[in-house]
């Protein structure tokens, strides 16, 4: 499943947006907390269905119903996402599931337009870090009374999936779905022709840097740099500027996430490092040069390409001979980025029982093995993920790997204010040009980030 069809570029544009959106969507809808589902449900359910499970049978137990399930990707892929709900309506026969798709941008656009007409999706796709603000404005229905009548058991699934859509005081808004994971994607053929051996395990940040110097050519001897060493997206913390963070020793939040940890040296030492590579080195492009016609990797014109597991279907269809190989370390050991999407529902869908069911069998083996073979992200079920993922094809072993060293993605109320004061500081002055270093940068917005820690409001 397709994370986002233009990479990290859109968020930026989306976060400014969304957290207006989501204050009309608040107004419109639920306010407050997550009501219980007990009370959400019993509102909503039509005559002659269950608001919440009895029991720990799975069936469905209401009369026939249709409910949507809307999730963001490449809109050719609908035909894909129908298959992966299939053996779940086999076994529902008495549920249809409408799926809709819509690339990343339209898809939020239309969702908050549906929480703000009390219209949205049964069940929709949810990001992470984005769910703390949808859930503390009482438009997801807490799934703990399900969970518990049924005995579910989150244990099945990954525990950092898990966390992300779980509240502090137990509320469980949302079942995590898959595992979007950064790792290091290489063309086979640029290495080959340049006798330079492929990325292994053993890389650390500064064989990236000398082997990166070395793709880094201007072919054609005409000045002009033709060939970069290393491509990533800047836009965005996922997709390696965190990664860079960590792995130097920082953080993005403290441990008890109150406050920004970006002002350590370690974490401004992190963001320069990316910096140092696009300004200093030169071995990844100015921002500038792929910001309309996108990534340069898949375009062939960069040997490695920092990004997340998202990309495997799509760099394959660009005929790319594709390596895939874990982050190099840096000075203070491995580190990358994970971040779930999880599946969640509407508080006040009509249909709680069967929109429960759907966000459950998503995550369940059946449903993983088809999200697992559209190579689009890492499965949240730890029997597949331990199983058939890893050899199912050529690279999955990395991201499974990669997950023993993986760090969550940040996710808490006020993200998409944060991330929009942070990445425009860093975009205008660190890393679309060397305006400031990284610590200067920090410097100028940190004040303003843990203003909204500490109100703990978007």
């Amino acid at each position: 499943m397709q994370r986002h069809t233009t990479g990290g570029r859109l968020r930026g544009a989306f976060a400014t947006g969304a957290a207006i959106a989501l204050l009309v969507a608040a107004c419109g809808g639920s306010t407050g907390t997550t009501a219980p589902a007990s009370t959400a449900a019993d509102s909503a359910a039509p005559a002659g269905s269950e608001a919440a499970p009895s029991g720990s049978g799975a069936a469905y137990t209401g009369p026939p119903v249709t409910i949507e399930y809307a999730i963001w990707g490449d809109p050719a892929e609908i035909n894909s996402q129908k298959a992966v709900v299939e053996g779940f309506t086999a076994a529902n026969p008495d549920i249809t599931v409408d799926v809709t798709v819509a690339d990343w941008e339209a898809y939020w656009d239309k969702l908050q337009t549906g929480l703000a007409g009390g219209a949205a999706p049964d069940v929709f796709a949810m990001d992470g870090p984005l769910g703390p603000d949808y859930q503390g404005r009482g438009v997801l229905l807490d799934l703990k009374p399900f969970i518990d009548a049924e005995g579910y058991d989150l244990g099945q699934l990954d525990d950092n999936a898990v966390k992300d859509f779980t509240t502090k005081d137990g509320v469980v808004f949302g079942l995590p779905r898959d595992l979007n994971v950064i790792a290091l994607y290489y063309n086979k053929d640029m290495f080959d022709a340049a006798g330079i051996p492929y990325p292994d395990d053993t890389w650390t940040r500064d064989k990236l840097l000398e082997v990166g110097k070395q793709l880094t050519k201007d072919t054609d001897g005409d000045g002009t740099i033709d060939q970069w060493g290393v491509y990533t997206e800047t836009t965005d913390m996922e997709n390696a500027w965190s990664s860079f963070v960590w792995q130097a020793g920082g953080d993005i939040l403290t441990e008890d996430g109150t406050k920004s940890a970006l002002d350590r040296p370690e974490s401004a030492a992190g963001i320069q490092f990316l910096q140092d590579l696009i300004w200093k080195e030169k071995v990844i492009p100015d921002p500038a040069i792929f910001a309309e016609t996108g990534d340069a990797f898949e375009q062939g014109v960069a040997a490695m390409e920092i990004n997340g597991s998202w990309l495997v279907p799509t760099h394959e269809a660009a005929g790319i001979n594709l390596g895939i190989a874990q982050l190099p370390a840096g000075p203070a050991g491995k580190a990358t980025s994970v971040n779930p999407t999880g599946a969640v529902v509407y508080a006040n869908t009509d249909a709680p029982e069967a929109s429960w069911l759907l966000a459950k069998y998503l995550a369940s083996p059946e449903a993983q093995e088809k999200i697992m073979a559209l190579k689009a992200s890492v499965p949240v079920n730890k029997e597949i993920l331990s199983t058939s993922y890893p050899a199912s094809f050529d690279g999955a072993q990395v991201f499974a790997d990669s997950l023993a060293f993986a760090h969550l993605k940040p996710a808490f109320p006020g993200y998409n204010e944060f991330n929009t004061i942070l990445q425009t500081e860093l975009d205008e002055n660190v890393f679309n040009a060397p305006n400031k270093t990284a610590a200067d940068a920090i410097a100028s917005v940190n004040e303003q980030l843990n203003g909204i820690l500490a109100s703990g409001t978007p």
